[in-house]
């Protein structure tokens, strides 16, 4: 019987340092939380880009009566409100005149003009009594 118990023993040695060796092989070396967040990520948020700011396109075109108008779709008008910066483009028969705080500024035919915040007086160069006069306010 002595040897049965020295056998048991030597076999039950043997079986402890496998399974020692064999889980020091396979467990990570982090611990036991760091492992479950490396597991069990969660995929990063998009996060779209703020929109550009947006350039209003604005009209001036020739159309009788009063010679020159904004277009705005498929209406004409003689006061215009826009938000964001302006893009002015002169589709009129002659050169405009645009008065805004402290400045005048020329437009030639088929030309753009970009214009910031402020409120703007439009009148063709040359301009009869009888013509339209364009209000432009940039907000």
């Amino acid at each position: 019987m002595s040897k049965f118990l020295s056998a048991a023993l030597a076999l039950a040695v043997v079986a402890a340092i496998t399974l020692v060796t064999v889980a020091a092989t396979e467990s990570p070396t982090t611990p036991a939380p760091a492992r479950a967040a490396a597991v069990h990520r969660v995929p990063a948020v998009q996060v779209a880009p703020a929109p550009a700011a947006q350039t209003a396109a604005v009209k001036v075109i020739m159309r009788d009566p009063g010679c020159h108008w904004f277009a705005v779709g498929s209406r004409f008008k003689t006061k215009l409100a826009v938000s964001g910066a302006a893009k002015l483009t002169n589709l009129d028969e002659a050169a405009l005149k645009i008065k805004g705080a402290g400045a005048t500024k020329h437009v030639n035919v088929g030309r753009a003009l970009s214009l910031s915040r402020g409120a703007y007086t439009i009148t063709m160069v040359g301009q009869k009594p009888d013509d339209n006069t364009l209000h432009l306010t940039v907000h």
